[in-house]
């Protein structure tokens, strides 16, 4: 682990990682200077940042601008926070999360249209559904299996968030069976999205969500992509059907409301 301090003021190449602030919004430029410096590799995983004091001496800005843009840092799954003697500010690992969160933002924002969503989630799908057939172990098969008869078990309660939850886990699992963990980590962002989105539109049991994702399996397990695509596209255009008109409900019954 790097020496925080030191490094700071002299940087790798004996030139400083950071400059002065002159402005009055001075977070915002620390908070670009610790950024760019994990970008470039100066900063790693488990650093440790200087002290607040230090850091406002080398910064050359008030300790409270300091804390802002640590703040910041950590709302952006940067660094962390920990407490006892060994305590500080790190630089902390990747966090997935990270995207799914700014997407999901976004989205409930209005910046992605629902039919973009739609478009993107199925040639993301399908991409995943091609590779699986090509790498899928008997494992993967069976960790399907096992959630499908799970999610055939739930389909029929109204168990709200926590179904939904389950729900998209499938997709969680179907992306795993790629063995690339970035599309596991854009399809958890895009899964969350649909998650909230059936969420706020009131979720609905749906008893037929097992027979769909037991036929995907089959075709999977017979190594046929585009038989599983076609079933898996169909449902999709479908959900998102169901899922426009339920929120155009909740959006003329918010307004007759108001």
């Amino acid at each position: 682990m790097t020496e925080p301090t030191a490094l700071f003021q002299q940087g790798v190449a004996g030139s400083p990682i950071f400059t002065k602030v002159h402005t009055r919004r001075g977070f915002e430029y620390i908070y670009e200077q610790i950024r760019n410096a994990i970008a470039e590799g100066q900063l790693k995983p488990g650093d440790r940042l200087p002290s607040e004091r230090d850091m406002a001496q080398i910064f050359g800005i008030a300790r409270q601008s300091v804390r802002e843009a640590l703040r910041a840092l950590e709302a952006s799954g940067l660094v962390e926070s920990r407490l006892g003697v060994a305590g500080g500010v790190f630089i902390r690992e990747g966090d997935p999360r990270v995207v799914s969160r700014a997407m999901t933002d976004l989205a409930s924002l209005g910046a992605l249209s629902p039919s973009s969503l739609l478009e993107a989630r199925i040639i993301l799908t399908s991409d995943i559904i091609r590779m699986a057939c090509e790498r899928a172990t008997d494992d993967d098969f069976q960790k399907l299996d096992e959630d499908i008869a799970f999610t055939e078990q739930q389909a029929s309660t109204e168990a709200g968030v926590e179904r939904t939850a389950q729900i998209m886990e499938f997709y969680h699992i179907l992306a795993s069976a790629t063995h690339n963990e970035v599309l596991v980590i854009l399809t958890d962002s895009l899964s969350q999205i649909v998650h909230l989105r059936l969420n706020r539109a009131g979720p609905k049991p749906n008893k037929d969500i097992g027979k769909v994702r037991r036929r995907v399996l089959n075709h999977l397990r017979a190594r046929d992509a585009e038989k599983a695509i076609s079933e898996i596209t169909r449902h999709l255009k479908r959900l998102e059907k169901v899922l426009l008109q339920a929120e155009k409900a909740k959006a003329l019954e918010l307004d007759t409301s108001s």
